[in-house]
């Protein structure tokens, strides 16, 4: 009989981090992973920070900071930076590919919208890099959403 080992749950994985770096275990670290790990799509600090404060329980964003960087660090979060240079996270993927997406980002107004594309997600996920082992990928696409699109064409027409 064999037996499968299930899967470490994020609790378990930031555990065996912090122990593995020597990394204190506090009450609020574990607080921010869990309303990481149960933010829908992508979240600022100050989202999370929001968050907590709303569930009355005070962190200051300093310690929200350090410890995302720790959840990015163990593989747990990951960390984008868009067109404004402002850090918004997500949860990682499971297993490689398993929730890849692209990003189509607006340079007028900012919006960011997730996109799936399983033919190029295999495509990416085939490639090979010499000396280097890809932890997970995302695309970026920049250009003008279509509510924008629709705005200045208006803006132009009006003008006229």
């Amino acid at each position: 009989m064999t037996s499968t080992k299930a899967p470490l749950s994020p609790k378990e994985i930031f555990a065996d981090y912090l122990c593995r770096n020597k990394k204190r275990r506090t009450a609020e670290r574990y607080a921010i992973l869990d309303r990481a790990m149960r933010a829908v799509g992508h979240f600022s600090v100050e989202a999370l920070c929001d968050t907590l404060r709303d569930e009355d329980y005070h962190v200051s964003t300093t310690t929200v900071y350090s410890t995302l960087e720790l959840l990015v660090d163990c593989g747990l979060v990951i960390r984008h930076r868009f067109n404004d240079r402002r850090s918004l996270y997500e949860k990682a993927p499971v297993s490689q590919g398993a929730q890849c997406h692209h990003h189509l980002i607006c340079t007028v107004c900012g919006k960011i919208k997730e996109m799936r594309d399983p033919e190029l997600t295999q495509l990416i996920e085939a490639k090979r890099f010499p000396a280097f082992t890809p932890a997970y990928f995302a695309l970026n696409i920049y250009g003008t959403c279509s509510a924008c699109t629709r705005r200045k064409r208006r803006k132009k027409l009006s003008q006229k």
